[in-house]
């Protein structure tokens, strides 16, 4: 039970990631670590970084909540 709530979290952790990511909110995309990665990788890129990110989470995330990895 304790990993379907674990998938769940890293769920919803990677659809708000991939969310904030396509609005580009501003408490976010000015936040110090992305505007890091922004000025040294550029715009384009580290939107693709996070997209990836955030895929990686939700693949994991339901992997965990379907009990597939432990």
């Amino acid at each position: 039970m304790n990993n379907v709530r674990s998938g769940i979290m890293l769920v919803l952790i990677g659809f708000f990631l991939g969310f904030i990511t396509y609005k580009k909110y501003s408490f976010f995309w000015d936040f110090f670590n992305t505007r890091l990665l922004r000025k040294y990788l550029g715009d384009d890129v580290t939107t693709i970084a996070l997209y990836l990110v955030s895929s990686l989470l939700i693949i994991v995330g339901f992997l965990l909540s379907k009990g597939i990895v432990q």
